[in-house]
């Protein structure tokens, strides 16, 4: 009897240090329901004429267009109902950027990181179509990056890094050079080089169109209030594999050893800890825009945007210590099989 409810302990046990995210101690939580501006530092990069985009807390993304809104569903980690989040913006509130890739970085502040830990936030691309949204449009080719590992003294983006960097496009103007990327300590790797993607080595396993990503992120089309605001660029749909127009939830899992960018539970990529040096324990939420030019056009201002919320950061167990564990189950079961024996 003694072992019998020995071995329960041991599964229970297993169960408790290894179940992820519920058993996960939270570390870091914002909703940015209200202002935590003081909690960040951000970093735009400047335009000829000033600063090339912006980043808003507390921002309505449920209102209408006509309000400034997106006309945007709850969030799906959302406990309260509210429509609040972080935008950010970039290329957006001047015409011309100059020669440079404009890009806007929200980083924590004083965040220490575990060895092993998870970071979970919910993530929404806009853009304005062309003729429709089948298309990127004016200012399209804009991605939603995440980073870790960060000193938070920089802008993360295309250009520079110091730590690592996932960014994914929401429209189909990623696909010429990558839609699904990874930036480690400003390095540009692809799938030919390096085998972090899960849809594999090919010259196309990180472009929207393979079926790895088709299959996981079908067509949708832009919320009712936008295409009613603008019919003429955000009506149609968007093309099957890319993320924009509807609320995804993306994790960064590092368990000591690699870390592991997932979307609605969909491995994208996994990187090895020794690939990347990190040069602080900071994260940071953001976008670029991989071209050249801005548009200050009021429409653009509006759709050119990215919606981050309820940014989560958990500690987890790492792997050794699952591992214990369940050579302690394997032990037990041995010693039931020999008392059984006897």
């Amino acid at each position: 009897m003694i072992f019998r409810h020995l071995r329960y302990f041991v599964c229970f046990a297993i169960l408790g240090i290894c179940g992820l995210p519920a058993s996960a101690a939270t570390i870091y939580s914002d909703d940015f329901n209200a202002d935590t501006s003081a909690n960040y530092s951000t970093f735009i990069t400047a335009g000829a004429t000033g600063p090339s985009g912006d980043a808003t807390w507390a921002y309505n993304y449920g209102a209408a267009p006509g309000s400034g809104g997106l006309s945007l569903p709850v969030a799906p980690h959302t406990t309260d109902s509210t429509t609040l989040g972080l935008r950010v913006r970039t290329d957006n509130l001047q015409s011309s950027v100059g020669t440079v890739v404009g890009a806007t970085s929200v980083v924590t502040k004083n965040l220490v990181l575990p060895s092993a830990y998870l970071i979970q936030v919910d993530v929404w691309d806009n853009y304005i179509g062309g003729t429709n949204i089948s298309s990127s449009g004016s200012n399209g080719t804009t991605g939603a990056a995440v980073g870790v590992g960060t000193a938070g003294t920089s802008l993360q983006y295309v250009a520079a890094n110091d730590g690592l960097l996932v960014e994914a496009f929401g429209d189909n103007g990623g696909g010429a050079n990558q839609a699904y990327r990874v930036y480690t300590d400003n390095t540009h790797p692809n799938p030919t080089t390096k085998p972090y993607w899960a849809a594999g080595t090919g010259t196309n396993s990180a472009t929207f169109s393979d079926p790895y990503y088709t299959s996981r992120f079908p067509s949708v089309s832009a919320p009712a209030g936008q295409s009613a605001f603008a019919a003429s660029t955000q009506g149609g749909s968007t093309a099957a594999g890319t993320l924009g127009f509807a609320w995804h939830t993306w994790t960064i899992l590092n368990d000591g050893t690699n870390v592991t960018w997932g979307i609605d539970g969909s491995t994208i990529a996994t990187i090895p800890t020794a690939d990347f040096t990190a040069a602080g324990s900071q994260v940071s939420l953001g976008n670029d825009d991989t071209g050249l030019t801005g548009n200050s056009a009021a429409n653009n201002q509006l759709f050119n945007a990215h919606v981050f919320d309820n940014l989560q950061v958990f500690t987890v167990p790492e792997p050794a210590s699952c591992s214990l564990v369940a050579l302690g189950l394997a032990a037990v079961g041995l010693v039931l099989r020999r008392r059984r024996g006897a």
